[in-house]
C-alpha cells in the first residue's frame, strides 16, 4: 500500500488539479534521504523552472515529464513508498503534519509529498530508465497477456502469492490485490507457480485486471463525488482480510498464513 489503483488514483488527481502546464519554482525537502539521484542541491536546481508536460505512471512510479528551457528535458520520479500521497494545495492551505516535500509551483500553489514512514524516494533524472527497477507490461494497458504471464512464471517453483508480488512479473502489484486476484481465480496462495495449469494461468491473469479494474473504478467514483478532497484509500475487496472471516462464497472460514513474511488470506475451500 500504495498499490497500483492508489497510484493510478494519484495520478488521475494530479491531472484533474491541472498541475500538466505549472512550472516548478522551488523545492523544500524535508527528509534528504528521499533524494535519491542526483545530489539534493543539483536536485533542488534541476527542478526550478521545469514545466509539467503530463503525469504518468509506470506500475506504482508516478513520472512527470519536464521541460526546461527550449530543448532540457527530465523526468521527476515519485515513489509513494509505504503510506505516501500527492496532492496540489493553495500555499495558504493548512499544511498536513506529514507532509515531508512542497514543490512550489508557478500557480500559487503546491504540489505536496506525504511520508510518514519516510519510505518515499525521489528522482530527477533524464531518462527514467537510469532508474526504474525492470517492470512487467502494465496490466491495465493489455502488455501483460497470459502467455507473457505464463512466461514469467515458466520453471518457477516459488508460491505464486510471492512472485505476483515481483514487479517484473506484475507491476503495480502488492500484498492486497495480489491475495484478491488469487482469490478471484480460486487459486491458493501457497501453490507452485510452476505447477499452475494454463487454464489456471488465464483465470489469474482476468483476474488481475478485473480486480484492479474494479478498484480503479471505485476511486473514480469517490473522487467525483468528495473532489477536491478525495481518498486516498479505500476498502471493500470482495476478499477478506482476517482469519476466520466468512468466505464469502461458501461461508466457510478464512485461513490466515505467511507467504514469504507477507500476511496472505484465502479460503482452503474455494482456494484449495
Amino acid at each position: 500500500m500504495p498499490e497500483l489503483p492508489e497510484v493510478e488514483n494519484a495520478r488521475r488527481c494530479l491531472i484533474k488539479a491541472e498541475l500538466p502546464g505549472r512550472a516548478f519554482t522551488k523545492a523544500d525537502i524535508g527528509w534528504a534521504k528521499s533524494v535519491k539521484t542526483p545530489d539534493l542541491e543539483e536536485f533542488a536546481l534541476g527542478l526550478r523552472g521545469g514545466v509539467v508536460q503530463d503525469v504518468h505512471r509506470r506500475g506504482k512510479y508516478i513520472l512527470l515529464p519536464l521541460v526546461n528551457g527550449e530543448s532540457e528535458t527530465r523526468t521527476l520520479i515519485l515513489h509513494l513508498g509505504m503510506s505516501g500521497g500527492l496532492s496540489v494545495q493553495p500555499r495558504t492551505n493548512p499544511m498536513h503534519p506529514l507532509v515531508r516535500h512542497t514543490f512550489s509551483l508557478d500557480d500559487g500553489r503546491e504540489l505536496r509529498f506525504e511520508d510518514g514512514r519516510k519510505f518515499g524516494k525521489i528522482w530527477l533524472v533524464s531518462d527514467p530508465s537510469e532508474v526504474l527497477p525492470p517492470l512487467s507490461p502494465d496490466p491495465l494497458e493489455g502488455g501483460l497477456t497470459p502467455q507473457v504471464l505464463a512466461k514469467s512464471l515458466e520453471g518457477r517453483n516459488a508460491p505464486i502469492k510471492a512472485l505476483l508480488l515481483e514487479q517484473s512479473i506484475v507491476a503495480g502489484m502488492g500484498n492486497l490485490y495480489a491475495d484478491e486476484s488469487l482469490f478471484l481465480a480460486g487459486i491458493n496462495p501457497t501453490r507452485s507457480a510452476a505447477g499452475l495449469t494454463g487454464e489456471e494461468i488465464d483465470r489469474l491473469q482476468q483476474s488481475i485486471v478485473n480486480a484492479l479494474t474494479a478498484s480503479i473504478e471505485k476511486y473514480e467514483t469517490a473522487r467525483d463525488e468528495s473532489w477536491p478532497d478525495p481518498p486516498r484509500a479505500l476498502t471493500g475487496w470482495t476478499h477478506p482480510r482476517t482469519e476466520g472471516a466468512p468466505c464469502p462464497r461458501c461461508n466457510g472460514p478464512f485461513t490466515g498464513t505467511r507467504v514469504r513474511g507477507r500476511g496472505t488470506y484465502y479460503c482452503p475451500k474455494c482456494q484449495g
